[in-house]
């Protein structure tokens, strides 16, 4: 298990943003990888394609618009957008203030992290004529409830939705409550995306807080207990990703 941050991870080009791969090969994930953008107003991520990759992409601050050649579908903090492979996307900030991305892949593309999807202006690929996106934007706290754990979990994405490679949730804890993680046969992440909590794991004990992230490989596990943080809030909000092309 590893404890990261969405501002310590190795930069990439990808457009005219600042883009970061925080959870990716280099580091030992094999099976998701998670990345994190700040991109000014007008800045874009270029449009490009994943052959076999699902994106799962979070406003966390700001918004933006998807792009899909002319079309642009609006996206605002506390939303997910869902691209099946195959599918052209981009991102663009088409707002006055600064957005912050972040996004989950699975499988890993390593194309995108070689430059090879960062096409020169004009060169983007594009839908095609006629195309019908099977893109979605979801807003987080209006996913499925999940009965029988603590706090108010969202199913948000899975293969009962469509999805193939990757599931993610959406937890809401109120000060206090907990919840562990059991061993599975895949990896996870983890990303606070506002309040607080502790973590233990095998004796350890670490506080996270916003951009804060744990990447667990297949059979760790962890007890994370939401806490109050600095500015009295008293709800902490969390992202959770896992794979699912390496389930039994």
């Amino acid at each position: 298990m590893q404890i990261l941050n969405l501002e310590d991870g190795i930069f990439f080009e990808m457009g005219d943003g600042k883009n970061w791969r925080v959870v990716h090969p280099e580091m030992g994930a094999t099976q998701i990888t998670l990345n994190h953008g700040i991109h000014a107003p007008g800045q874009e991520f270029t449009q490009h394609i994943h052959d076999q990759s699902e994106d799962a992409i979070i406003c966390l601050e700001g918004g933006g618009s998807i792009r899909q050649g002319n079309t642009y579908t609006p996206i605002t903090a506390g939303e997910v957008m869902f691209v099946p492979a195959g599918e052209v996307h981009g991102t663009k900030n088409t707002t006055s203030e600064p957005a912050r991305m972040m996004s989950f892949q699975a499988p890993p593309d390593m194309a995108l992290y070689r430059g090879e999807r960062n096409h020169a202006s004009g060169q983007s690929p594009r839908p095609e004529v006629g195309h019908i996106s099977d893109v979605q934007v979801i807003e987080m706290s209006k996913g499925g409830p999940i009965f029988g754990r603590s706090g108010n979990w969202r199913n948000i994405i899975s293969d009962k939705k469509g999805a193939k490679y990757l599931s993610l949730d959406f937890i809401q804890l109120e000060a206090e409550q907990s919840f562990k993680h059991h061993p599975q046969h895949t990896e996870s992440i983890y990303v606070v995306i506002d309040g607080s909590a502790y973590v233990k794991s095998k004796g350890k004990e670490w506080d996270l807080t916003f951009k804060d992230v744990i990447f667990l490989n297949a059979n760790e596990t962890f007890e994370l207990t939401a806490t109050v943080d600095k500015n009295e809030n008293q709800l902490t909000k969390i992202v959770h990703c896992r794979s699912l092309s390496f389930e039994d």
